[in-house]
């Protein structure tokens, strides 16, 4: 049996980056600004709010918001971040502990990560996980971790470049299934039969128009939504288990895996230049955040009308994700750099404590949004599945919200770390973490001093 890794353990409260911590607080909390449409409801409900225009809550006035502002860049802040922990986690492993022992605890630490989302996926029944893809994305960081920043900008761009040239080929695949089926239409309307191959394209064309805009009252959308209202414990794992499969197998492998991986190579940049470790100025901090929204949200505006004047037209769905990167990315930066700039100001130190708190405890915080929206939204808790739209989901969003951040600070005026923080470095230490601080950590802690600004 292995010898524990005494040498490492997790940062102490003098050593913590308070700016990190605030910007995961707010990641970990806005990612939920997203993720609740398909907590609440069909995914499809998102994907095409002209579906639900009907409801109450103003279902397309909140999504229109939603999308320009949100759309992307809360989860690529946070992917971010875990590039940046990666990184200072990976220096600090290897000042600390033999390379060998560094190399094995750090993939120890990734493999770990990905257990958690499967536990997130099957167990806490949330499809949508990003744990999954960030765990097989960090096992492809450690050989990067000693290159320029230069290298790792370049290797970032090559990352988003699959995507945008996939995205590229299916719209020039889309404009040509539609002018064959709208040949094929004019052609069947004049009496002549389609041969096999123009049958093909018309029944792929009518596919991908339905798919771009369902009907809310469809017998698979009611389906769906009845079994997640009243299904049972059992029913409902098994249908959300078949949810997670397609995604981790599909949409994981051929989307998500770069998505995390692109970004989380930026953020080691981003770290390796120092933006998290030395106190920037307010004016450079507020220039970066004009710089990224004034990228980011042009193209944000853009994206939104496009899609809705063109009812989700599939082929402007197509050439909307081409420049998908690229905004949210602004988006991010923009946000981060607002973030940044907020914890130099003097003022604030409550909320920047409560957030800090709430980033400390990411990953619990993160895994319980899964467990009380499950309580809230699913048949065997409150039932309150597809009942909820537009506007109306942002009162859960503040629930829940407030639980987090009050039992984020409650939890480390008592404790040294999160819950499901101390079981993943436990296991990737190899050994039993002391729950407890001593007094003088507590205080620390509580007060919000002894940590880098």
């Amino acid at each position: 049996m292995p010898e524990p890794i005494t040498a490492l353990g997790p940062v102490g409260g003098s050593e913590r980056i308070q700016a990190l911590d605030v910007a995961r607080g707010v990641a970990v909390l806005g990612i939920l600004i997203l993720n609740i449409w398909s907590f609440a409801g069909p995914q499809a409900f998102f994907d095409y709010p002209l579906a639900i225009a009907e409801r109450a809550g103003w279902p397309v006035q909140t999504w229109a918001v939603v999308h320009t502002l949100f759309e992307g860049s809360q989860r690529t802040l946070l992917s971010l971040l875990f590039g940046a922990g990666a990184l200072l986690a990976l220096q600090r492993f290897e000042r600390n502990a033999p390379l060998a022992v560094a190399r094995r605890t750090y993939y120890r630490r990734s493999f770990l990560l990905i257990a958690f989302g499967l536990v997130n996926a099957y167990i806490f029944l949330w499809p949508a996980d990003i744990l999954f893809a960030y765990g097989l994305a960090s096992l492809c960081l450690y050989p990067l971790r000693h290159l320029s920043t230069r290298w790792l900008l370049l290797l970032a761009l090559l990352a988003l470049a699959i995507p945008a040239g996939r995205h590229l080929a299916a719209v020039g695949e889309l404009r040509r299934l539609e002018a064959t089926s709208v040949a094929a239409l004019a052609a069947r309307d004049q009496g002549t039969a389609l041969d096999d191959a123009a049958a093909r394209d018309l029944a792929a064309w009518e596919k991908k128009l339905a798919k771009a805009r369902p009907d809310a009252g469809n017998p698979t959308l009611a389906g769906e939504i009845q079994a997640m209202q009243s299904g049972s414990l059992a029913q409902v794992a098994a249908r959300q288990a078949r949810v997670s499969f397609v995604l981790q197998a599909f949409v994981t492998t051929n989307w998500w895996f770069l998505d995390a991986l692109a970004m989380m190579i930026v953020g080691m940049a981003l770290c390796r230049e120092g933006l998290f470790t030395r106190a920037g100025s307010a004016a450079g901090l507020a220039w970066m955040a004009a710089g990224g929204f004034a990228v980011g949200l042009p193209l944000a505006l853009w994206q939104t009308q496009a899609l809705l004047a063109s009812d989700f037209h599939p082929v402007q769905a197509e050439i909307v994700k081409v420049s998908y990167d690229l905004r949210r990315f602004a988006m991010a930066i923009g946000w981060l750099g607002l973030i940044l700039w907020f914890c130099q100001a003097a003022s604030g130190q409550a909320i920047k404590r409560g957030l800090a708190a709430t980033g400390r405890m990411a990953l619990t915080n993160y895994l319980a949004q899964s467990i009380l929206c499950a309580l809230l939204f699913y048949g065997f808790g409150l039932g309150l599945y597809g009942r909820l739209t537009g506007l109306q989901l942002y009162g859960v969003v503040l629930l829940v919200w407030a639980i987090e951040i009050t039992w984020s600070n409650w939890w480390l005026a008592r404790f040294r770390i999160g819950p499901f923080e101390w079981i993943w470095r436990s296991l990737s230490y190899r050994h039993r973490l002391a729950w407890s601080t001593g007094p003088d950590a507590l205080l620390a802690a509580a007060s919000g001093t002894g940590q880098r600004r």
